[in-house]
């Protein structure tokens, strides 16, 4: 009777563990199936063609800041995306003010460059860190040929950092923050942000406050956030000022892997679409500048980001020569 009774319960628990899992994989395929409805394929190079961003058109319609992420400041085929997107945003959606997480007197004086053509570009790139990349080369020469057709609308280029802000990162995003609101106030013009995942999330899942919080609770209905997430590749991180290449691939059980299994190597997804992913709990590849064991982002797709970039395979990027 015993025996009987124990192989019972054996039984349940067995039929308890299979009915979980199925469910596991019906969600899963449920939720790839919408990420494949929703998500927005996009071309690979900074030559393609710019049809494949139309959809951005509608969906930072009326925003006045949109924030782009990276999972590391030194992923390459991220800086190509933003690059298409940004060059998208000041041709057709009247964009006019670029900041970028670096040191504002650097950027002044590349801003200097691009408003008049006076200097050596790769000269005064040097001091940009992660960010001294053939990549954000092409990005500022392209500013700069916009500049010299629209000489009466100009892009500006802004440096939200400062030295003296490093030793407290809370308080950094809160003064990066109110240096890009006095700019924007200051300008009165749409406004691109340059920054890493973590400064411009809208930080929904930690006590701490980040810049994109800080402007979130400024901006409000007019601020929007795209992430950018991977799976697998290489990143470059700085080791004595110099690029240092490392290998990854996302961890088990994140939001990385279920990307992975879309149909698209790379696109676009609007969380407002998905009501999957959509305010859950997810986690994302996240670098910093030096190398360290890679720990996943926490993010809630939808209140932290309003979109993200998903790029399957990553290469590290080169210092610029």
């Amino acid at each position: 009777m015993k025996k009987a009774y124990l192989t019972a319960y054996r039984m349940k628990i067995i039929s308890s563990l299979i009915f979980s899992v199925l469910l596991t994989c019906a969600a899963f395929g449920q939720s790839l199936s919408e990420i494949n409805k929703d998500a927005y394929a996009l071309n690979s190079d900074l030559s393609s063609s710019d049809t494949d961003l139309a959809f951005l058109k509608s969906e930072v319609e009326g925003k006045k800041v949109i924030g782009l992420g990276e999972l590391s400041h030194g992923t390459r085929e991220l800086f190509i995306q933003k690059t298409r997107i940004i060059k998208y945003l000041i041709e057709k959606c009247d964009f006019r003010l670029l900041s970028f997480e670096t040191q504002e007197p650097i950027m002044a004086a590349i801003n200097a460059f691009l408003q008049t053509g006076e200097g050596n570009l790769k000269s005064l790139m040097a001091p940009m860190g992660l960010y001294n990349t053939e990549d954000i080369y092409n990005l500022f020469q392209l500013i700069r040929q916009f500049n010299i057709t629209n000489s009466k609308d100009k892009v500006i280029l802004l440096g939200l950092d400062d030295q003296n802000y490093w030793s407290n990162p809370i308080t950094r995003d809160k003064f990066m923050a109110q240096n890009l609101i006095k700019s924007y106030d200051l300008k009165k013009a749409k406004t691109i942000i340059w920054t890493h995942n973590v400064h411009i999330m809208k930080d929904t899942t930690s006590n701490s406050m980040s810049m994109g919080s800080f402007l979130n609770q400024h901006f409000r209905n007019d601020f929007y956030t795209i992430g950018f997430d991977g799976f697998k590749g290489t990143v470059s991180v700085l080791n004595d000022d110099k690029f240092e290449p490392h290998p990854f691939q996302a961890k088990e059980h994140t939001l990385s892997t279920i990307l992975d299994q879309a149909r698209y190597p790379s696109f676009y997804l609007p969380f407002h679409k998905n009501s999957m992913i959509n305010g859950s709990s997810q986690l994302i590849i996240n670098f910093y500048s030096d190398w360290r064991e890679p720990k996943p982002l926490k993010v809630k797709p939808g209140l932290d980001f309003d979109g993200i970039i998903f790029i399957r395979n990553t290469s590290a990027t080169t210092k610029l020569e």
